[in-house]
């Protein structure tokens, strides 16, 4: 029997208390069937303690016409999950109890804090059911945040999580529960209002009486089973706008937009796209499975309750500015109402599910390019502050309650769910999640539960995804270390790419990272490679055969991959001035020959500590810049830096960089741009640079502009003495033969043996071959080196110096 069909006519409050309390006791199997339904059998997510009964069903009696305060009645079945149970504990804060009651009387209980214990005068078991009804009132408590709990007023309306209490379950507020996000059932509620208000809860409205004057009881009942922190209630002089949808399973899904009169039409402009958010998010991860969708206007809300979402009046005017918010609360029907994380510690298969999906629905409406934009400009505003606005580097598994709603969960959340489509593509992606949804549907779940079953439903082991980016905090950066072209073969040149991975936050090197390669040519011609290649720990290798003999190779410019990197892509034209906002670049173009293609990218993560002038420079341990691109040596260019070291929202760019140290503020005299051609040579000081303060050395804003942009790496330094301090090299004379060489060259030293390497550098500052030194004698092999004149330097921590050069020529 389902528990909605118990009253299903108009009838006094008090005689359906008594229907509840009257109803004779079924068994514990029969009852765990009511309690699923349709729905089957839940599925666990993990080793969460269970409540020591399992609630079956709720009925909330609630009367709201006493100005701020709640008399009610909450009915419950439950049925003991032990024998020997003798004690039932619920969660009910600040509200006074009157009595528990069940058809053979009182029952004595405890309520102390927020724990209500009550003496069930036996002992039970399994095959138990207990029906009892907790008669409480009082004013009801809101939050310390001002988000969570239940408000009087003009609105009278729940929130039913709670940002600072802990736990944030936060159903305690207005009627006993079992206030955690692993425990559900179904509910029915029973709310009497006057002076014109009407009550809107979860589920259908089954019935509505006039008491009389103007005193309405509305019954409301949700058979599909949620926690208690998704149950609601909103009362005021409300109406509702009524719609219908049509599920892809061809039934009908009744939609309620409620709002105060004067409130309808703008509600109904700013839910224009409403239905485009349920089809799109149907489409991709499987019919919705709620009996209506509703949204009700309360002064302030954006919080997900089952078919009766509550949603700030402010944002509901007529724009579609917020149109976003309106599809992440419709979203969590499918992750946080459907499917619940277990812990709070793991609130983003919640949230940042939520939020990704609302990334989806302007994907939908708005095209691919608004939906590449939006993550874009999430993504950067995650690697610049996320861990300074959360306090910490947090894995998005074991984000503490502090956190639960911060910056990690929601959007680094988001940001890490493109990189899972990235690593799927979308067929597997959409397959894998709605299979995940279908087969735990009205149950908690873990990142355990969700990596598993993403193993086993897409045929990809995602376990080094999950370790990567769930299960650790920070981020990881690649770039090209070094290639090497070899000759032509038929139409192409193959070619070996060598990849250095780099960390921001306390994160561990990634493994099987499937990244996107892109080739250049010196025209600015692109090949990018039809798949991705792995990488993963500190250095990777793999080879590719573009068409052309590439001049550069860039990884991740599709920003398929949330990376600790950000990327602008542009063609130099002529005189102009140009801020690229995702890469914090500024070029400005004096002249140039002809067209240049360029792209900048901005690392996320410390720059290489190896200078020329040792113990010269603090380099930035914040981020660095790799400019890519054929410019000739006529073009007149020149870059701009602005730098922040404030840790604020708005700035937070330089912050590891600018630290003050033992209370002495940070001088910005000393800030200077560094360069290298790439990653093989130590960072030397521009030549030409100039900085502005803009007004003071103490305040950590400003920019430094430096002449003569050319390809390369550019970091921040901080100049830690007041000259540069050069070890000279001591005397030595190298030789380098055979000159010309075919397979091999050696190189000899004499004076004292040395340590470091010699690398082998092309016509254009490429470094095509690398030998360590240790001693004297080093042979390098020459084996697929193109025919060409090449320097050789020998590099060590203490600079660098030019050993000769050596032609190459080939048998």
């Amino acid at each position: 029997m389902c528990f909605r069909s118990f009253v299903s006519l108009p009838v006094p409050i008090t005689l359906l208390l008594c229907a509840f309390l009257s109803t004779p006791h079924v068994s514990a199997q029969q009852a765990r069937v009511e309690k699923c339904g349709a729905q089957g059998s839940p599925k666990g997510g993990g080793a969460v303690a269970l409540w020591p009964l399992d609630i079956l069903h709720q009925r909330i009696t609630l009367d709201l016409t006493v100005t701020n305060l709640i008399s009610a009645a909450c009915a419950i079945r439950a049925t003991p999950r032990d024998e020997g149970t003798t004690h039932f504990p619920l969660d009910l804060l600040a509200l006074t109890v009157d009595s528990v009651t069940t058809s053979s009387g009182n029952l004595a209980f405890t309520h102390v804090g927020e724990v209500l214990d009550i003496d069930l005068g036996g002992t039970y078991g399994v095959d138990d059911t207990l029906e009892i009804v907790v008669h409480y009132h009082g004013d009801p408590v809101t939050d310390p945040s001002g988000f969570g709990g239940f408000y009087t007023g003009g609105y009278t309306y729940n929130l039913g999580v709670a940002f600072e209490s802990v736990p944030h379950s936060y159903g305690r507020a207005w009627f006993p529960c079992a206030d955690n996000f692993t425990e559900r059932n179904s509910y029915e509620f029973i709310v009497k209002t006057h002076a014109g208000y009407r009550a809107w809860c979860n589920g259908a409205l089954l019935s509505e009486v006039q008491l009389g004057g103007d005193t309405i009881v509305r019954h409301w009942s949700i058979e599909e089973t949620m926690p208690a922190y998704l149950a609601s209630v909103a009362a005021a002089a409300y109406t509702a706008v009524r719609d219908t949808f049509v599920s892809i399973t061809a039934q009908p899904v009744p939609v309620e937009l409620v709002a105060r009169p004067v409130d309808t039409t703008g509600m109904k402009n700013s839910f224009t796209h409403l239905q485009d958010a349920f089809d799109g998010f149907e489409r991709r991860f499987g019919a919705y499975r709620w009996n209506k969708v509703g949204y009700v206007l309360t002064p302030q809300g954006a919080m997900e309750h089952a078919t009766s979402i509550h949603y700030p009046a402010s944002i509901a005017g007529g724009s579609l500015d917020y149109e976003n918010v309106m599809a992440h609360e419709l979203a969590h029907h499918w992750f946080g109402d459907l499917v619940t994380c277990d812990r709070a510690e793991e609130m983003y298969i919640n949230e940042g599910f939520a939020e990704y999906l609302s990334y989806l629905f302007l994907e939908d409406v708005y095209g691919p390019a608004t939906y590449r934009n939006t993550v874009r400009l999430n993504h950067r505003k995650m690697l610049q502050r996320a861990h300074l606005l959360d306090e910490g580097w947090w894995a998005l598994s074991e984000v503490p309650q502090e956190w639960t709603y911060g910056e990690t969960v929601y959007n680094k959340g988001a940001d890490v769910l493109h990189s899972l489509r990235g690593y799927l593509g979308d067929t597997l992606f959409e397959q894998g999640l709605s299979s995940f949804l279908s087969m735990n549907a009205f149950s908690p779940v873990n990142t355990t539960v969700l990596r598993d079953h993403l193993t086993a439903v897409t045929g990809m082991d995602m376990t080094d995804y999950f370790a990567d980016w769930i299960q650790q905090p920070g981020w990881a950066a690649f770039e090209v270390d070094s290639f090497l072209v070899g000759a032509q073969i038929g139409g192409t040149w193959p070619t070996n790419v060598h990849v250095e991975q780099k960390q921001r936050g306390p994160s561990a090197p990634y493994h099987n990272v499937p990244i996107t390669v892109t080739c250049y040519d010196m025209t600015g011609a692109e090949w990018r490679a039809p798949d991705p290649y792995m990488v993963g720990g500190t250095h990777s290798a793999f080879s590719i055969a573009p068409p052309f003999p590439p001049s550069a190779i860039m990884l991740n410019t599709d920003e398929r991959l949330s990376l600790a990197m950000t990327t602008d892509i542009d063609t130099l034209l002529g005189a102009s001035t140009t801020t690229y906002s995702h890469s914090d670049f500024r070029i400005t173009v004096g002249s140039v020959p002809g067209p240049i293609p360029i792209i900048i990218q901005e690392y996320w993560v410390a720059a290489d500590p190896e200078t020329d002038e040792p113990f010269a420079y603090k380099v930035s341990p914040d981020r660095y810049w790799r400019i890519s691109g054929n410019i000739p040596e006529d073009a007149v260019l020149s870059g701009r830096i602005t730098y922040d070291g404030r840790n604020t929202i708005t700035g937070a760019l330089d912050v590891g960089l600018m630290e003050d140290v033992n209370g002495v503020a940070f001088d910005e005299d000393s800030l200077v741009v560094l360069y290298r051609p790439d990653g093989r040579w130590p960072w030397t000081l521009h030549p030409d640079q100039t900085l502005n303060t803009l007004g003071s050395t103490t305040n950590k804003m400003g920019r430094i502009d430096f002449n003569g942009l050319r390809a390369g790496e550019y970091t921040l330094a901080w100049r830690t003495s007041a000259v540069g301090i050069s070890a000279p090299s001591p005397p030595s004379t190298w030789t380098v033969h055979p000159n010309p060489a075919t397979d091999h060259v050696c190189i000899t030293r004499a004076g004292s043996p040395v340590l470091g390497r010699v690398d082998l550098i092309d016509a254009s500052g490429r470094v095509i071959r690398t030998v360590p030194v240790n001693g004297n004698v080093l042979r390098m092999g020459l084996d697929g080196v193109p025919a060409g004149r090449y320097s050789l330097r020998h590099l060590t921590e203490l600079g660098d110096q030019l050993v000769g050069n050596v032609v190459v020529t080939q048998d």
